[in-house]
């Protein structure tokens, strides 16, 4: 036996002296990044969502004016997809971003194209990755595909088609992961968006005079952050993928024919300018507007200021900081991991209750699962979920999340502010997620210019959510920073275990 070993460290030894050395650290990560299309080509004329109400089949839609139609029109929408394996241990998570208005976590038709079953095809082709670590969100672009129903809905093969996509793209980001460092800053940017429920809303034009300070305590909360994480190859250096995410409403327009808003069109300048894989994501976007391009409060001396029209003018100023953010990033280091829970919420907004039966009678055949677990008597239930890469917390939101949630998730873990990313309409799509409750009433006394109580499923389901975040944050191994949990969420950890969600 010793002679065996003897002569195996003798081989040892000279397979060490004609191999290369191994240069500098192991890399931590594997990431892979992948694109898919899914444009609307060759379905011509399709329901777009985000503007008006219904179809105009009906009285009510027509009164309230009906939502668009469009074509593609030379702007490629797409599913976009980032994987980040911890190469220790072999765990991968994914986060995705596809350019429709919105996707139900299950729809009543297709039980493979809701944003659920889409994770578990995912898991199906991919064991690595199952469902708890894989949040698919969407980008939310108002001119782009009806993928809810509220505007009139989109063909059944066109839903399927992007289905098929997203899972692709994720497909193909996993089976092209090589070794990878990640960097990720963040840079403020408080100037480029406004917050729809204070005064500064009335600022939008470049020289309006209005005050911008003047708004409800508990509506105060902007979510200004470029956030930004770019993986690069650990070999030679070359960027594999450059993410980042960004507060504004996807209404920036622009553009003719469908398209993905803001975020497409930052995708697509981040793959020129840095190489690889481009990827903006929707994130704390509840009563969060974009500056078109300019309001009265946009700094006049940053680049892309001057620029006329809005597309270059609002990817510009955004790129701007996500060089900025860039500059001196520190490194990402930390395990990978992702957790997700399901929760139930009552619906007590009558009009939502209204359109989930009966949607289809206004021109509004909303095709979210009728079915449990997704509908229970009066009850909805729906995903949240969180990701960790790193130190970086990435939080799923079913739906257009206000950024008290953000600031409450950051107030009770370890995570700063910059660390931790939101990703909007994450796996299912239940309107705004309004919070604090205390919100309410302010929201509401503006709902003749603000839909946000009209589209919005309780008034407590934005802490509903907050709350259950807090426990992802927790699940993927943050830890709180409060000795005693916030009220709140002690209230609604207690109806969540009763419900049998922990």
């Amino acid at each position: 036996m010793r002679r065996i070993v003897i002569v195996a460290s003798l081989l040892a030894a000279a397979l060490s002296a004609v191999l290369p050395a191994r240069s500098g650290p192991v890399a931590p990560y594997r990431v892979g990044a992948a694109v898919r299309d899914i444009s609307p080509i060759g379905w011509g004329t399709i329901n777009t969502g985000g503007f008006g109400f219904g179809d105009g089949s009906s009285p009510v839609s027509q009164a309230l004016g009906p939502g668009g139609k469009n074509s593609f029109q030379g702007n490629h929408i797409a599913a976009r997809a980032l994987v980040v394996e911890d190469a220790a241990t072999g765990v991968a998570v994914a986060m995705v971003s596809v350019e429709t208005q919105g996707m139900f976590a299950a729809y009543q038709n297709d039980p493979d194209a809701g944003l659920d079953a889409i994770a578990r095809r995912i898991h199906a082709i991919v064991p690595a990755l199952p469902p708890s670590n894989v949040t698919i969100s969407n980008d939310h672009t108002h001119s782009g595909p009806d993928a809810i129903g509220v505007w009139g809905f989109i063909p059944a093969d066109y839903l399927e088609h992007i289905a098929a996509q997203t899972v692709a793209a994720v497909v193909s980001a996993y089976q092209t992961r090589r070794e990878a460092t990640i960097v990720a800053g963040a840079s403020d940017a408080p100037d480029l968006i406004y917050n729809q429920t204070c005064t500064e809303a009335l600022n939008q034009g470049p020289n309006d005079p209005y005050p911008n300070t003047i708004c409800d305590p508990f509506l105060e909360s902007k979510d200004s952050w470029v956030r930004v994480l770019q993986a690069r190859d650990a070999g030679n250096g070359a960027v594999i993928a450059t993410a980042m995410s960004y507060a504004a409403h996807a209404t920036l327009g622009g553009e003719s024919g469908v398209h993905g808003d803001w975020p497409q069109y930052l995708s697509e300048a981040l793959t020129e300018r840095y190489g690889g894989i481009g990827i903006a994501y929707e994130g704390t976007n509840g009563r969060t507007q974009p500056c078109r391009p300019r309001c009265s409060f946009t700094d006049r001396r940053k680049p892309g200021y001057g620029i006329a029209d809005r597309r270059g003018s609002y990817t510009t100023m955004l790129m701007y900081h996500v060089a900025q953010a860039l500059t001196g990033a520190p490194a990402v280091e930390g395990p990978v991991a992702g957790a997700e829970t399901m929760i139930r919420h009552n619906v007590e907004n009558p009009i939502v209750g209204g359109l989930l039966f009966q949607g289809g009678l206004v021109g509004a055949p909303i095709q979210r699962s009728q079915q449990s677990p997704w509908l229970t008597g009066t009850t909805v239930g729906t995903i949240v979920s969180a990701l960790r890469i790193g130190d970086l917390l990435i939080s799923g939101a079913p739906g257009e999340p206000y950024p008290n949630i953000a600031a409450g998730v950051v107030e009770a873990t370890n995570v700063a502010a910059q660390r931790h990313w939101t990703l909007a309409l994450a796996d299912d799509q239940l309107g705004y997620l309004i919070a604090p409750v205390e919100a309410w009433p302010a929201v509401a006394s503006q709902v003749a210019v603000n839909d946000n109580v009209i589209f919005n499923v309780s008034p407590t389901i934005g802490d509903h959510v907050m709350c259950a975040q807090i426990r992802m944050a927790r699940a993927v191994g943050f830890t709180f920073q409060r000795l005693v949990p916030d009220a709140r969420c002690a209230l609604w950890d207690a109806y969540d275990i009763a419900e049998g969600s922990l």
